[in-house]
């Protein structure tokens, strides 16, 4: 036997996950008890230190849950896909949450976090709610990494909402969504110098090789657009719009995360001030 079948044989017995069928309601459920045990137990008493514990943890986790998905589809495919590289928009929250923790500057930390707050949080509740496509590989292991990694994104996201009090106040939404949104832009234009280095210099004649497309945050001049609405738009207008509509919609979503969240917490303030009032 192949002794790396250990790591690839592991095959989904009979139909696969759906969305809302028990597998994905189950993960639900663990995400949902972790967030409050997380934000009751340790965001309610939280400090600096326990904060920057939590974060690099967090960060800690998904490296080695992603260092066995690297193993896993190199093993799989013969070779190294660099299509497969970490550093897609579910991806990068790995690179701040175990960097973020060792920023002395506490501005560049306090941006790193909100982005952690929001920005992962958003790309975490969305997987979560309709996992689609991630439910589309036969292998039991890859079908956990997934759930584990954006639960994980979740939980965070929700540990830092709470600790850090973000969404508490609406004179606050430019404080919160900028800082976050800076880190975001700075992560883009990573994304495509190493794109557009990868294309010209680095594959040479393999550049259009399907496994060794170089597509962080999937944005290239070349590649198509997986998702929504920017897919279309990327192949009706020059890449420089596309790029703006692509960071206009980032910071669309995440502003009305912000307001989500501003809700619930008003909400659930009233509440607590009805529930004391009726005492």
């Amino acid at each position: 036997m192949n002794i790396f079948g250990l790591i690839t044989n592991w095959k989904w017995p009979g139909p696969r996950p759906t969305n809302y069928g028990w597998y994905h309601l189950m993960w639900l459920g663990i995400m949902i008890i972790l967030c409050f045990v997380f934000s009751y137990f340790f965001a309610r008493k939280h400090n600096e230190k326990i904060d920057n514990r939590v974060v690099f943890g967090f960060g800690l986790f998904l490296i080695l849950i992603e260092l066995y998905k690297q193993i896993f589809v190199t093993i799989d495919d013969g070779r190294y896909e660099w299509y497969a590289f970490p550093f897609q928009f579910c991806s990068v929250p790995m690179y701040i949450a175990i960097i973020a923790p060792f920023i002395k500057n506490k501005k560049i930390q306090d941006a790193m976090f909100k982005f952690l707050g929001l920005f992962a949080l958003l790309a975490g509740i969305a997987v979560m709610l309709y996992p689609g496509s991630c439910f589309s590989t036969d292998y039991v292991t890859i079908l956990i990494h997934t759930m584990m990694w954006h639960a994980s994104m979740v939980i965070l996201g929700v540990y830092l909402i709470v600790a850090k009090d973000y969404c508490k106040d609406i004179k606050d939404i430019f404080k919160e969504v900028i800082p976050g949104t800076i880190i975001f832009c700075c992560l883009v234009l990573f994304a495509l110098i190493v794109n557009i280095v990868g294309y010209y210099a680095w594959f040479g004649t393999d550049k259009n090789t399907t496994g060794q497309k170089l597509f962080f945050l999937y944005l290239s001049p070349w590649y198509e657009n997986p998702f929504p609405i920017l897919g279309t738009m990327k192949e009706k207008v020059p890449f420089p719009v596309f790029l703006l509509a692509y960071l206009a919609a980032f910071a669309i979503g995440i502003t009305i995360l912000w307001f989500a969240i501003f809700g619930i917490k008003k909400l659930v303030s009233l509440f607590k001030n009805k529930k004391n009032a009726n005492a």
